[in-house]
């Protein structure tokens, strides 16, 4: 490898001081000279002059040879491409895992926002049964890999802590997955009733209601990208941010939130639905 370096700097040095070509320069010849040299075909009667310049190398090749040793040689350029070498790949799977996670959520969170309705049939809950684990697994894998990229990889607890858009996402976290909570807890208890055999047609206010809970998911969801973006670029940083105070906030929303949303699905009362019923 350095031979090769050393061979690629001589090179690029034999070119520099490489004779240019000498710009023409206008003469005026008699024509009796110009008979002399149309009949000279030997050129017996020329006689060169000796050269009195010396050869003058080419500017951009001698910068070129001077600048190709100290680039080549130095070793911040030589290791730059290999400065991150030992955790470019967990990094690189935990934002994979990050992104492919957060798709997860919005695909599942719509399957559950076009399914449910007023008077499903046990398929169709089955299928947003299914749906809400596959939102838990994604949601919980989500959190694991942006607890990963925010101690271990990226820039470092250090960096976030002070950053109040990042306890501001934390906190749209916390909101979205509190939320989900109330969808989460009906469809178990729904899923227990039919393994019971006590199967009651979805009506049409709890329907609604957890409508209303996907859409404010949705909702949720698109805000935590845009804070993202914002606060990887360090806006609103400031190293003096108390982020315990903030840290703290965001755990009491979620906390709250939780507690409402749960208990708000365990005293839900729904509306039956109306049956047709024909008398002889």
């Amino acid at each position: 490898m350095r031979k090769s370096i050393f061979l690629l700097s001589l090179c690029a040095s034999a070119s520099a001081w490489s004779p240019q070509p000498k710009p023409s320069r206008a003469s005026f010849h008699t024509p009796q000279s110009r008979h002399e040299q149309s009949f000279d075909p030997a050129r017996l009667s020329s006689v060169e002059s000796p050269r009195s310049d010396a050869v003058a190398p080419r500017p951009e090749a001698v910068a070129l040879a001077s600048a190709l040793p100290v680039l080549l040689f130095t070793p911040e350029s030589a290791s730059a491409a290999t400065a991150f070498t030992n955790n470019a790949i967990p990094s690189a799977l935990a934002a994979y895992g990050h992104y492919i996670s957060l798709i997860g959520m919005v695909g599942c969170l719509m399957v559950e926002r076009l399914t449910i309705k007023p008077n499903m049939s046990a398929e169709e809950e089955d299928l947003i049964a299914k749906a809400d684990t596959a939102y838990g697994i994604f949601g919980a894998l989500i959190a694991y890999t942006g607890y990963l990229r925010a101690t271990a990889y990226e820039k470092g607890f250090d960096f976030y802590s002070h950053e109040p858009l990042f306890w501001l996402k934390v906190s749209f976290v916390g909101i979205v997955g509190a939320a989900s909570f109330f969808n989460t807890v009906v469809i178990i208890q729904r899923a227990v009733g039919r393994r019971n055999g006590e199967f009651t047609p979805m009506g049409e206010k709890l329907s609604k209601r957890m409508i209303q809970i996907c859409n404010a998911e949705v909702v949720g969801i698109c805000t935590i990208p845009v804070t993202a973006t914002f606060m990887a670029r360090g806006v609103g940083y400031s190293q003096d941010f108390p982020w315990q105070v903030e840290a703290a906030l965001a755990a009491l929303v979620f906390g709250g939130l939780s507690f409402k949303y749960v208990k708000e699905a365990f005293s839900f009362e729904d509306n039956p639905i109306a049956l047709d019923s024909s008398s002889d």
